[in-house]
């Protein structure tokens, strides 16, 4: 395995000209998890499904780099990619409900990406998928095989999209707010059974979250995006214990897990796609914001072990 799953480096992603992920620099270490964390529109989700490949043209157009391991995924046909996903990469999508098909038993769900990367018989593939629902903790996993979607609990359809995610032991997975469709009393189940068959496998994980609190409980890196871009990276105790960027100051300060007496949103909202301040995004939401903010971007900058986009940190 490389010592590096993913890289990318002055990664831009348009959309029908306009740019939702603009210059995006980004290494995750083999072996480490990485929490994405921001507000809506802040492009994490984006960001999850360009690494993946899912994000291409004509749809999109992409510019800079994008390694998945020794793979460039900018540029790369479906030809190439196709053999990654699963093997490579999996990913856990924020509505399983949404994502399963709902005219194929979870038998056929866990058995396509096993014929397909691991070429296994019909037999081999009962066999395994019965091991895969008992491993992510589904009760009387054979008789779970021929149910629909439909007949599953929601709790039991995401234990199922982990089963497929993980079916062909993948180095890096990705999980796309995995729990915000999940009641609240199984939404901590779900993060200790991904974070647990992650490092059963020693596999890396990129995790798009909401929850600052459990970032800090699940990743050992988190990068802050916010409006297309990545403002604070570094080890996540440290980003969000201690933030340096007035953004990551705001959701902090905003977020009742980290015991605030009293809550401070973030005036003002995200600013249009179309519509970006030049200098720094943030600016026209920031208190501590100068001419020079409005005038120039800042780039990232080393911190110690934090890179922070940000010209009052």
């Amino acid at each position: 395995m490389n010592a590096t799953i993913l890289r990318a480096e002055h990664l831009t992603l348009r959309r029908r000209g306009v740019a939702v992920l603009d210059d995006v620099s980004l290494t995750l270490p083999a072996g480490q998890t990485l929490a994405l964390i921001g507000e809506s529109g802040a492009g994490k989700s984006t960001l999850a499904y360009a690494a993946m490949g899912l994000l291409r043209p004509p749809e999109v157009a992409l510019e800079g780099e994008l390694w998945v391991g020794d793979t460039e995924v900018v540029g790369a046909s479906e030809r190439t990619l196709r053999p990654l996903r699963g093997v490579r990469m999996g990913m856990i999508f924020q509505d399983a409900s949404a994502a399963l098909n709902p005219c194929f038993t979870v038998l056929d769900h866990l058995a396509e990406p096993l014929r397909r990367h691991r070429k296994l018989g019909k037999a081999a593939c009962r066999e395994r998928a019965i091991d895969l629902l008992a491993s992510v903790g589904i009760g009387d996993p054979a008789s779970r095989l021929q149910a629909y979607p439909h007949e599953l609990s929601g709790g039991m359809q995401q234990r199922v999209m982990i089963a497929i995610a993980l079916a062909c032991e993948p180095q890096l997975l990705i999980a796309d707010e995995p729990t915000s469709a999940l009641d609240v009393t199984i939404q901590a189940q779900i993060m200790s059974l991904v974070l647990e068959r992650v490092r059963a496998l020693g596999a890396s994980a990129i995790f798009v979250l909401h929850d600052l609190a459990l970032a800090t409980q699940v990743a050992d890196r988190v990068a802050v995006m916010y409006a297309g871009q990545i403002v604070e990276e570094g080890p996540a105790r440290e980003v969000l214990n201690h933030p340096r960027h007035p953004y990551t100051r705001g959701l902090r300060a905003s977020a009742v897990e980290f015991d605030a007496h009293r809550l401070a949103p973030i005036a003002g909202v995200v600013p249009s796609l179309s519509a970006m301040p030049s200098g720094c995004r943030f600016a026209p939401r920031c208190a501590a914001a100068s001419a020079q903010c409005s005038q120039a971007r800042p780039t990232p900058t080393a911190h110690g072990d934090v890179h922070i986009a940000c010209w009052h940190p």
